[in-house]
């Protein structure tokens, strides 16, 4: 039988997600399933009421509350694999040692919250005679996520970091089309509805053995997003908005993120 332990080390306060302030859009004007998103604009959340923003407006607001625009690169530490001894001790009795050599605990060295990647809500529409309305699809989804280097469970840590954060690893949100959520495509322009999602990432090791001679076994880093709701249709914390660029023709890139939209 093993015996799990949580070791936090230099945690933020933010934990499972930022808490944007509704009183910081209270000059916005609010989202109506009417209302034609324009490019440069947001839709943002909170349960009942959901307001338009400017896009720049919205990442300043975040910026301010100590969130990164942009996925932040993984410390080059975290991919080494090999295992080592931390604070080996000698003189460690036998005895002691049988009983905690299947100890298995983490430690958790950061945690980051960002605006990712670019989730992509609706399919690609390029729009080469006039304007052309695009709108939230049914069926696009994104989850939350634990990735770990060679040897690890990764079930194991999802289930130590839902008992220490009570959060959901496994988690997984998808686009409905139940509330009508739509923009403009510019003639000239290929364009789709994207999430600019709000990202929280822990990162750290993992160790087995007695603590204080334990071995570090490998390591790990988890991603996961608050819930959020627009005008009562859940989804993932962050801004509804849209990626446009001017072209004629799929594949389109992300205007955040690397690689193209489907």
């Amino acid at each position: 039988m093993r015996f799990f332990e949580y070791i936090a080390v230099s945690l933020t306060a933010i934990t499972g997600g930022m808490a944007l302030e509704e009183i910081a859009f209270k000059n916005a004007p609010k989202w109506e399933p009417t209302y034609t998103l324009k490019s440069d604009e947001v839709i943002v959340g909170f349960g009942n009421n959901s307001y338009v923003a400017k896009a720049d407006e919205y990442l300043a607001i975040l910026k301010d509350a100590g969130v990164t625009i942009g996925t932040p690169k993984l410390d080059s530490s975290w991919v080494s694999t090999s295992p080592s001894n931390v604070n080996t001790r000698r003189g460690t009795k036998r005895g002691l040692d049988k009983r905690c050599s299947e100890t298995e605990y983490i430690i958790t060295d950061k945690t980051e919250t960002f605006i990712d990647w670019d989730v992509q809500m609706s399919p690609v529409l390029c729009a080469a005679a006039g304007d052309m309305d695009i709108t939230v699809t049914d069926g696009y989804s994104i989850a939350n996520g634990v990735t770990t280097s060679v040897g690890i469970d990764q079930t194991l840590i999802e289930d130590i970091l839902k008992v220490s954060f009570r959060v959901d690893y496994t988690e997984t949100w998808t686009t409905t089309a139940s509330t009508l959520t739509k923009g403009t495509v510019k003639d000239g322009n290929c364009g789709v509805m994207i999430t600019k999602p709000i990202t929280t990432r822990r990162s750290g090791r993992f160790f087995r053995g007695c603590i204080g001679s334990a071995t570090q076994v490998g390591t790990w880093y988890a991603d996961s997003h608050g819930n959020g709701s627009y005008n009562g249709v859940d989804w993932i914390q962050g801004a509804i908005s849209m990626c446009t660029k001017q072209q004629d023709n799929p594949p389109l890139t992300r205007c955040t993120g690397q690689g193209d939209f489907a």
